[in-house]
């Protein structure tokens, strides 16, 4: 009784391991009749017998074919491809194809009907181009056959192949596998004369089979000079488009920069005592920086200072805070855009306008219609930024990324990467741009050293995250050969942006100008020492340094000629007087020396008034043959499939 019921029980799981196989979706059988024509196109038909059970295959299958194949140089080639027919158990099937990335997809069946499970025999008949490899001393067919990215096992799998005017091949072989596999679980089949092939094992979901035939020259036609052009132009559409228009971009800009954007050659800078031609404070930095720097706060803060010295205003320094109150004292004759537009907001005696956090928005609109009044005034007259060129280079920039996505090849994994090289070439850009600025001459040596240090540890940060990220990108563009796309992308991008700070230039009198500045800067920043060796230069004075320290501000260097003051302050050659000086236009409630109060306050007086201002609401919403180097998955044809 026990025996019988063991044979039962091993009958039943016999049946039951039977059944599950029957169940398992697979395509029993995958068959390729190729066909050579003597103007090297290959028509192809594929006959492949599925057993569908409803759960991949559902509606029907689908077949990827890609549209791109390296060479006999191992370059990228785009090729031709015409569906010609879908049918299924012999009858017409309905179908439709949609691109993927590198192919093309074809789908067998409707969305509106459903299979019952079963057996079905899909044939696609397909022409495409392109696919024929020319050598010196033979032509080569190098065909994968069933494409190795097949979701279902395959059973057995064959091809046979057709060469024009029953030519027969000089030499074969075959591969199997997944892709670079040189396994060879397959055969020609005898009597066939190299044109016949089958697999010897079956093949796991993502192998597949891969033919090679050679064949003489002439079998086939070769392309002429015509065709070879017209297809390197092909293939190359993005590189060139991409390449080419860098190329007619940085010319421009380059044409464009040696005609207008090239600086006057700078004259000779000596240290001098007084502004240059007696500009304003406010203007200095304007020019100094060919615009405003810190928003034009700056330009308001040595403002602000150099009416308080001239008597007009007090200021008021109250930690938080400052008010700039008006004086009794009459304007006496015209003063500068910037100071008059200042003034106008506080007309009367004891009239004040208070800088804090409750006034923001008045903040904010009397700096507006200060720096409205210098640049209308000085607008283009020292510095030109030649918005024109510019405008121009950005248009040509904006033709050639249209050309490159109207008329170029692009694989759609470019269109997600494209935020890399934009971000890297703004990064880079700006870096550059922020570099040169900061080694900017009238900077101290401990300035240059910080900020090249802290440059170079972000520089270093930023490469090494472009590195890998680039690394990554080529790992996935490599084989559609989009990559050339993306660094001509970023190269336009940062050609615009460099040429953006280059462009512009000072005038002839802005450069004059310029070199005053800085021999202001230089007297500014000097050793006391030094600045007594000056032949002609006033002696320090409580005058001479309230004239002067506006000018300090807008420059940026009012804390080493606030401190050299303080230091003559505390020599005998100062006197008591001098020693106990206050200055009556400025109350401030710092502890600490005049040098302390007065340096930290000017100092931080721009900061404290952009720190007023609101805060922006956020916006809404190589060459080688299939015989030498070949593997499973080479050569034309390929892709694979899978069930909808």
């Amino acid at each position: 009784m026990t025996t019988l019921f063991r044979l039962c029980s091993a009958f039943l799981l016999l049946i039951w391991m039977a059944c599950g196989a029957q169940a398992e979706e697979v395509i029993r059988d995958y068959n390729a009749d190729i066909t050579v024509l003597p103007d090297a196109t290959v028509e192809v038909t594929e006959t492949i017998t599925v057993n569908a059970e409803g759960n991949e295959i559902r509606r029907g299958i689908f077949r990827d074919f890609p549209l791109y194949a390296q060479d006999a140089r191992g370059y990228r080639q785009k090729v031709d491809f015409e569906l010609i027919s879908v049918e299924r158990d012999g009858r017409p099937e309905a179908n439709h194809t949609e691109s993927v990335s590198g192919g093309i997809r074809i789908y067998a069946g409707s969305g509106d009907v459903l299979l019952q499970p079963g057996e079905y025999t899909y044939t696609i008949t397909y022409r495409t181009g392109r696919q024929i490899r020319y050598f010196d001393d033979h032509d080569e067919l190098y065909w994968n056959v069933t494409g190795n990215g097949w979701l279902f096992p395959i059973e057995e799998a064959s091809a046979r192949v057709a060469l024009p005017n029953d030519a027969v091949p000089t030499r074969t072989t075959v591969y199997t596998g997944p892709s670079g596999s040189t396994a060879q679980d397959a055969r020609e089949i005898p009597g066939s004369d190299g044109l016949e092939f089958e697999t010897t094992e079956p093949l796991g979901p993502a192998e597949g089979l891969t033919i090679v035939l050679a064949f003489g020259k002439g079998v086939v036609a070769a392309p002429t000079s015509e065709d070879s052009t017209w297809w390197f132009i092909r293939d190359n559409l993005n590189t060139i488009i991409g390449f080419g228009g860098l190329a007619v971009i940085f010319l421009y800009y380059l044409r464009s920069w040696l005609k207008v954007g090239r600086d006057p050659a700078k004259g000779v800078v000596v240290p001098r005592w007084d502004p240059p031609d007696g500009i304003s404070p406010a203007l200095v930095n304007y020019i100094d920086n060919t615009g405003f720097s810190g928003a034009g706060w700056t330009a308001l803060s040595a403002s602000a200072l150099d009416l308080a010295v001239k008597g007009y205003v007090e200021l008021d320094d109250l930690e938080r805070s400052i008010t700039i109150r008006r004086t009794a004292k009459p304007v006496d004759g015209k003063l500068p855009a910037g100071q008059a537009a200042l003034i106008a907001e506080i007309p009367s005696a004891d009239d004040t306008l208070v800088i804090d956090k409750a006034n923001g928005k008045k903040v904010q609109s009397v700096g507006n219609r200060f720096r409205q009044a210098i640049e209308k005034e000085h607008r283009n007259k020292y510095y030109k930024g030649n918005a024109g060129y510019t405008s121009l280079g950005i248009g040509l920039s904006i033709a050639v990324v249209a050309a490159l996505f109207i008329f170029g090849d692009l694989n759609e994994d470019v269109y997600a990467l494209i935020f890399v090289p934009t971000f890297f070439s703004l990064f880079f850009g700006t870096f550059t741009i922020g570099l040169g600025r900061s080694l900017r001459r009238g900077r101290s040596l401990f300035s240059k050293i910080i900020t090249i240090v802290a440059l170079s540890l972000i520089g270093f940060v930023a490469l090494s995250t472009m590195g890998l990220m680039l690394i990554s990108m080529w790992m996935n563009l490599e084989s559609t050969h989009q990559f050339p796309v993306l660094i001509a992308f970023g190269g336009i991008l940062l050609v615009n942006l460099l040429f953006f700070y280059l462009m512009g230039a000072p005038t002839p009198l802005g450069r004059k100008l310029m070199d005053g500045i800085e021999g202001l800067r230089i007297y500014l920043t000097l050793a006391e020492k030094d600045r007594m060796n000056m032949a002609g230069a006033p002696t320090m004075s409580p005058s001479h340094f309230e004239k002067l320290l506006p000018y300090a501000v807008a420059l940026g260097v009012e804390k080493p000629w606030s401190q050299t003051f303080e230091t003559w302050l505390a020599t005998a050659a100062a006197g008591a007087a001098a020693a106990a000086y206050s200055p009556v236009w400025y109350h401030g409630s710092n502890p600490g020396g005049f040098g302390d109060r007065i340096g930290g306050f000017s100092s931080s007086m721009a900061s404290t008034i952009a720190s007023t201002i609101p805060t922006p609401p956020p916006s809404s919403s190589s060459s080688s043959s299939g015989f030498s180097g070949g593997s499973s998955g080479g050569g034309g044809g390929g892709g694979g499939g899978g069930g909808w």
